[in-house]
C-alpha cells in the first residue's frame, strides 16, 4: 500500500486555504494559511484525544455493568447507559463522577462540532497598551483562547480520571447458584 503525503503538509489546513489554493480569484474569501493558529489547534486536538480516553473507559463501565450491551456508542450513549445501570453495582458515590463526565462529554462536542472561526482580538493591559490575541471564536463562547482550550483539557484529564475511579469501584453482584 502506498501512503499519499498530505497535499498542504503535516498541519490542519483552514477550509479558506484551501479555498484561496483551489479558486485563487474567488473574491469573498480572505486568505488566511492558518499558520497563526496552529497552537490553538494542537491543544483541541488534545481535547479531542484526552476525550477519546474518557470515552474508552465508558466502555469498559458498560461492559462491566451488562457484558452484553453495545460499547461502539459515542460517549453520551455510553454515559446515558451507564447511568441507567450503575445503581446496586457502585460502593462509592458515582452521580458527580458521572456529571464531571457528562459536562466533558457536552464540551468535547462543542470543540469538535461548532465551526471554529479563528482571528485576533485586543487584549488591553492593565499598565496600559496591549498585544493581539490569537482566539478561537466558536464553542457557543464569545471568546475562545489558549487558555479556554487549556481548561478544557483539564475538564477532559479529571473526567478520565472520574471515569478510571468509576471502573475501580465497580462490583460484580454475586449470582446465586
Amino acid at each position: 500500500m502506498t501512503t499519499r503525503s498530505p497535499h498542504y503538509g503535516i498541519r490542519a489546513v483552514s477550509w479558506s486555504a484551501v479555498q484561496a489554493d483551489r479558486y485563487p480569484h474567488h473574491p469573498d474569501i480572505a486568505y488566511w494559511d492558518g499558520t497563526e493558529a496552529a497552537e490553538l489547534n494542537r491543544l483541541r486536538g488534545l481535547v479531542v484525544v484526552q476525550a477519546a480516553e474518557t470515552e474508552a473507559v465508558l466502555g469498559m463501565i458498560l461492559s462491566r455493568l451488562d457484558p452484553a450491551a453495545r460499547i461502539d456508542q459515542p460517549a453520551g450513549r455510553l454515559l446515558q447507559n451507564i447511568r441507567q445501570k450503575i445503581d446496586g453495582f457502585c460502593d462509592t458515590e458515582w452521580p458527580p463522577a458521572l456529571d464531571l463526565i457528562e459536562a466533558a462529554v457536552k464540551r468535547r462536542n462543542r470543540v469538535v462540532h461548532d465551526s471554529p472561526t479563528i482571528g485576533r482580538v485586543w487584549r488591553g493591559y492593565a499598565t496600559g497598551g496591549g498585544e493581539w490575541v490569537h482566539v478561537l471564536t466558536t464553542l457557543g463562547d464569545d471568546e475562545c483562547d489558549a487558555g479556554t482550550l487549556v481548561g478544557d483539557l483539564t475538564l477532559q484529564q479529571d473526567a478520565t480520571a472520574a471515569a478510571v475511579e468509576l471502573l475501580n469501584c465497580l462490583t460484580v453482584p454475586t449470582q446465586s447458584p
